[in-house]
Parts: structure tokens; C-alpha cells; sequence
């Protein structure tokens, strides 16, 4: 069978980052260096004079605290000693941590006496590989962020620490996550307590081009309870049949699985205790046949395209992409090219004949592997990314500087390279040495119409969240559903192909690659391999 395989390679680990504003698409994946506990907390590298300053923090002078306040300590197991500093934490990971997340590193040193390094290394399979190499040898790191493949496939090859005893599910801490954490329930035991919900993929478009061609707006109908798949296909069909070169949908690899998700159905469905096929069921064929037929008559695109480049020439609707990322690329896009417009990103619009509305979702956070040293300090680190996504005050913080729209400059003046910012003068207008004046950065900006979607899109009242299993397999796996003409879920959106004749062809194969998994839940042992 042709498989056009690795046409967008990097694009798994990518949607991985996207999800939350904590984790930037900018991280290098490849970088194979390690990084020390008093790490630099690093800018974009550019020969740009304007380009920030870099911050260097000692972590380790932070993190020189007494003991650990007991304030600090909800939501803790019996397991966790009361009152112990974490002391220093190894990571491994495709990018540097502590560099990537300073509000939650700094957390961790004030509050828990914790410093932490990263191991980079390699992402995807290489990225597993190098982690079950470091367990086989005993020298297994302390912590790992969470992805995709973690979850049946790492756990099911004992490469994660069950947590029950570290953590208490039933603390306040963890009560508005609770059915989160159930959802990645594995024989019984909970291995991953995430930092947070969010919201996969969603539904990214320039609201000028809306108001040009005279079409309802998505958000006011999902405010409404009118935004479905009727809506979107009205209007892309409208969009569409502008005139030659106009898509009306277009977007990542996973999008057809997550508009299957909106009927209710998990394609591959993995429930702690067995796992379902349901590729061939009424719902994900009627999904799969809907998007092919449009796909066919000319109105969605050939898949992926950066966000940042998708609303450059306005002959784009709807893009399909990661909520944070494609938002905030989006505007980019529009600040760096003088365009007019105003981004906005709803939810996957909703199946008209569901009972519900249904909506896939994606979480972030750290487990801890096998074989562990430091098991709390690891715990404390997981402690301090949940602080840092419910803290009242930390949240209100991060909600004002998300909502800030005034003007955003470069520290530097580019005239004389007067540093403004840390002479006191960040929000001046010409630079208080020279009087040149200042250079604009862009800053992402929500509006509160904007943080009430998002809200509502991780709000398990208004959606029921659904954790769909495809990706947590490996990638040879995964290879069967997105990237290319024959692949499962792009072939039909993307390429016109019959989703019922590549069901057909597939489906053993699917079925051969399940049956360990399988075998491992109802026996209780390992994946080999």
C-alpha cells in the first residue's frame, strides 16, 4: 500500500506543545544538550539589537527555604513526607523545562526548596526509546512531561510510577480534574495527574472576512447554541464558492478524528480495562463520509498550514488547528503584515443529532517514570505546575497580562540601545536617553469575549470532554491515520480518498497492532518491548 509517510513528521510532537500558553512551539526538539538548574531563562536567539535581555535566575538561592509550608502540601497521598524539600529533580525531555516554564520553576524553589535540570533529547519514538533505555540501566530520570504515546502505550511497558499513594484525588486541589484524571485510568491505578484540561483543536478564522461576506459569526452562534455542523458547512460552502483559491476549512493532521468526537464517539476507545474499535461504527462513518463528500465537492483544503502564514492572503475561512498556538500565530501574522482583522477560535462545531455537545480534548502535565530517585521532588514539581494553574492570584495575574491590549515594546531602544526597561521606562513611547522612538513587539492579546470560550471549552458543564485514544500508541501506529492520501482521518478530508474502503483495507492491521495492548489489560503484564 503507498503511504505517503512523514509529510508532516514533526507535526505530532508539535500539537503536543500548542495546547497551553506555558508551552511555546518554539522549543528546539533536536537539541541533545543538557541544561543546569540555574538555567538562563532563554529569548528567541536573533541578531536583532531590540531582542530581549536574557534573565539569569540562581534558582538554587531561591530554593533555599527552610522546609515546605504545609499551605503548600494539599492534595498530597500518604506516600509524601509533610515538610521535605524537594531537593534537585532530573528531567528528561525534548526541551529545556526550567527555561520554558520560570513561573512554575520559581514555585517550586520559593515554595517547595526544589531545583530542577533537563536531560534534552530527541523527540517522538526516539524520545521513548531514550527513557526506556535510561530505566533498563537504573538510571532513570525523576520526571517526564506527559504526551501522547504515554498513555496506553508507555504505561502499559511499566515506564511510569503509579501516584495513589502520592496524590489524593479526592483533595480540593484535584476536584475539577477528577474526571480527568480517571479518563487516563490504567488497571485501576492513576499514573498521570495533569497541570491542566484544555482544549484540542479548534476552529481559528478572521472575523473581518465574516463580517465582509455577510455571514453569521461563529462565535455569536456558539454563544447562541446554534454553531454545528449545519452552520459550518453553510458557510463554507459560501466561502468556498467565492471564486477560485478560496478553502473554507482547512488544518492539522487529527482533525477528522476530532469532528468524529463530536458525535460522542471515541475512534479507539480505552477505558482502563479493555479497548474498542469503533472505526467502523454508524457514527465515525457518517462523520468520515460527510467530510470526505465535502472534501470532494472543492470546500476544504490539502491539510496542514502554519497558522502564521493561514489569514496572510484572506482566501481562508476556518483553520483547524491548537487553540493557544493558532491563536496567537494568527495574530502574529496579522500585526507582522499590517493586516486588518480580529482572530477568533471556537470549538469544532457540534453534531446536530448528538445528545450533547461532545468535544475533543487534550491535557498538560508531568509523570513521573519508573525507577524514579527522587519520587517527591518529582511529586513537589507536579504540585507547583497545578499551584500554578489555580493559585486565585496566580491565575488573575496571567488573565490581566493575556487581556493587556496597550502597545508592547522592545526593552532596547534601537537608536542608542538605551535599555529602557530596566531603567524604569518600559511603557514610554520614545526612548527617555535619545528620544528615538520606541520599536513595537507584538504581545498576543484575548479578549474577554476570547478567555470565556476557552473558559467554556475546558468547562466539563458545557462540554463533555472526550480523551481519544489513536495517538497513544506509537507512531508507526499513528502513521495509519494521518499523513497522506491513504491514511485514515487525512486521506478522505485531505486527498478525497474512500474512508469506507480504507477502513476496510486497514482494519486488520489496526486490529493486529490493539491485541497486545489488549492481551496486556487482561492479563495484568507488560507490552512487550
Amino acid at each position: 500500500m503507498k503511504k505517503q509517510k512523514k509529510v508532516l513528521a514533526a507535526l505530532l510532537s508539535l500539537t503536543t506543545l500548542i495546547g497551553s500558553a506555558s508551552c511555546g512551539s518554539s522549543r528546539d526538539a533536536s537539541s541533545t544538550a543538557s541544561t543546569t538548574s540555574q538555567a538562563t531563562v532563554v529569548a528567541a536567539a536573533t541578531a536583532d539589537p531590540n531582542a530581549e535581555l536574557n534573565a539569569d535566575i540562581d534558582w538554587e538561592e531561591k530554593a533555599n527555604i527552610d522546609s515546605v509550608d504545609a499551605a503548600n502540601e494539599e492534595g498530597t497521598g500518604p506516600a509524601y513526607t509533610p515538610g521535605q524539600k524537594a531537593g534537585h529533580v532530573k528531567a528528561l525531555c525534548y526541551y529545556d523545562i526550567v527555561a520554558s516554564e520560570p513561573e512554575i520553576t520559581e514555585i517550586f524553589a520559593e515554595r517547595y526548596g526544589g531545583t530542577l535540570e533537563t536531560e534534552i533529547t530527541s523527540s517522538g519514538n526516539a524520545y521513548f526509546e531514550k527513557l526506556g533505555t535510561l530505566i533498563a540501566a537504573g538510571l532513570s530520570p525523576d520526571l517526564v512531561r506527559y504526551d501522547w504515546a504515554a498513555y496506553p502505550d508507555g504505561i502499559s511497558r511499566n515506564r511510569y510510577t503509579a501516584l495513589d499513594e502520592w496524590l489524593d484525588i479526592e483533595s480540593p486541589l484535584w476536584s475539577d480534574i477528577a474526571s480527568v484524571i480517571d479518563s487516563f485510568e490504567y488497571l485501576g491505578k492513576h499514573y498521570y495527574f495533569p497541570q491542566n484540561a484544555q482544549s484540542n483543536f479548534a476552529i481559528i478564522y478572521n472575523r473581518r472576512l465574516v463580517e465582509e461576506e455577510a455571514m453569521p459569526d461563529p462565535a455569536d452562534l456558539y454563544f447562541a447554541g446554534e454553531w454545528d455542523w449545519d452552520a459550518f458547512e453553510s458557510m463554507i460552502k459560501q466561502w468556498a464558492g467565492k471564486g477560485e483559491g478560496y478553502i473554507g476549512y482547512t488544518g492539522g493532521s487529527w482533525s477528522s478524528m476530532m469532528f468524529i468526537n463530536t458525535t460522542g464517539t471515541k475512534t479507539i476507545d480505552l477505558n482502563g480495562t479493555e479497548i474498542i474499535n469503533n472505526l467502523k461504527s454508524q457514527q465515525a462513518s457518517r462523520t468520515m463520509n460527510w467530510l470526505e463528500g465535502l472534501q470532494k465537492q472543492g470546500f476544504i483544503g490539502e491539510g496542514y498550514i502554519h497558522p502564521g502564514d493561514a489569514f496572510k492572503d484572506g482566501k481562508l475561512l476556518f483553520l483547524g488547528m491548537g487553540l493557544t498556538w493558532g491563536i496567537e500565530s494568527a495574530q502574529e501574522c496579522l500585526f507582522k503584515n499590517n493586516i486588518e482583522g480580529e482572530i477568533v477560535a471556537v470549538p469544532f462545531p457540534r453534531d446536530p443529532q448528538a445528545d450533547k455537545y461532545y468535544l475533543a480534548s487534550d491535557t498538560f502535565g508531568y509523570m513521573v517514570p519508573a525507577g524514579a530517585q527522587n519520587i517527591q521532588g518529582a511529586v513537589q514539581w507536579i504540585l507547583s505546575a497545578r499551584i500554578y494553574e489555580t493559585d486565585p492570584d496566580v491565575v488573575a495575574e496571567k488573565r490581566a497580562e493575556w487581556m493587556y491590549d496597550g502597545p508592547t515594546y522592545y526593552p532596547k531602544c534601537p537608536e542608542c540601545k538605551f535599555n529602557c526597561e530596566e531603567a524604569g521606562f518600559a511603557d514610554s513611547a520614545t526612548c527617555p536617553e535619545c528620544n528615538a522612538a520606541r520599536k513595537l513587539k507584538f504581545k498576543p492579546i484575548y479578549t474577554e469575549e476570547q478567555l470565556q470560550i476557552n473558559d467554556d471549552m475546558i468547562n466539563p458543564e458545557k462540554f463533555e470532554l472526550i480523551f481519544d485514544s489513536p495517538v497513544g500508541f506509537n507512531e508507526d501506529f499513528q502513521e495509519i491515520f494521518i499523513n497522506g492520501e491513504d491514511s485514515v482521518f487525512d486521506g478522505p478530508l485531505y486527498h478525497g480518498a474512500s474512508y469506507t474502503q480504507l477502513v476496510e483495507e486497514m482494519y486488520n492491521m489496526i486490529e493486529a497492532h490493539l491485541e497486545p495492548y489488549r492481551e496486556a489489560l487482561a492479563s495484568g503484564t507488560a507490552v512487550a518491548g
